[in-house]
């Protein structure tokens, strides 16, 4: 469990499984051994998507909150058994084209971040409050004011939604957890 890693804790019934190994196939299993973690009867676990895309678990009437997330060389599943949940994974050495931390920042959080938050980092964290949300990339990045709280925590603010987020450093990656 990448719990156990996790330098700060999760919100209560919110947990992830990372895997380096596994392409994007390899999720629903993942799942499952999150479910039977949590408790919850594994077996009957089924995979859904909304209208929108966002994939969420059933367990009988049971709804379970679940976000996916991978990059070429990992794959982070996320379940929050008694809420919503969105995540997000980037290798911390990505390249990114320099106008893309144009593209991504709020007007208004120039001054509320330190210069040396890395773009591939903003990126992760606001990727996990669009797919806790619902919408992805249907809505700009540049959309979402970040706000830090500490070296982990963010609140991401979208009109009068405010979502918090834990972003961390993982196996030479970036991973964001928005959950409530």
């Amino acid at each position: 469990m990448l719990n156990t890693y996790v330098p700060v804790a999760l919100p209560e019934g919110c947990w992830l499984l990372a895997d380096d190994h596994l392409g994007q196939e390899g999720a629903f299993p993942m799942l499952k051994e999150l479910a039977v973690h949590q408790g919850l009867e594994a077996d009957l676990f089924e995979l859904r998507k909304h209208e929108t895309g966002k994939p969420y678990g059933v367990i009988g009437d049971r709804i379970i909150g679940v976000s996916i997330s991978h990059c070429r060389s990992m794959l982070v599943c996320g379940l929050h058994a008694s809420g919503e949940i969105g995540i997000d994974v980037e290798q911390d050495r990505r390249r990114v084209h320099p106008r893309l931390q144009e593209r991504i920042r709020h007007p208004d959080e120039q001054s509320g971040l330190p210069d040396d938050l890395c773009c591939i980092r903003i990126w992760t964290i606001k990727e996990a409050a669009l797919k806790y949300m619902g919408t992805g990339l249907r809505v700009a990045m540049n959309k979402i004011r970040l706000d830090m709280t500490d070296e982990l925590q963010f609140q991401a603010i979208i009109g009068p939604d405010r979502i918090a987020i834990t972003s961390f450093p993982f196996r030479g990656h970036w991973i964001a957890v928005a959950a409530n």
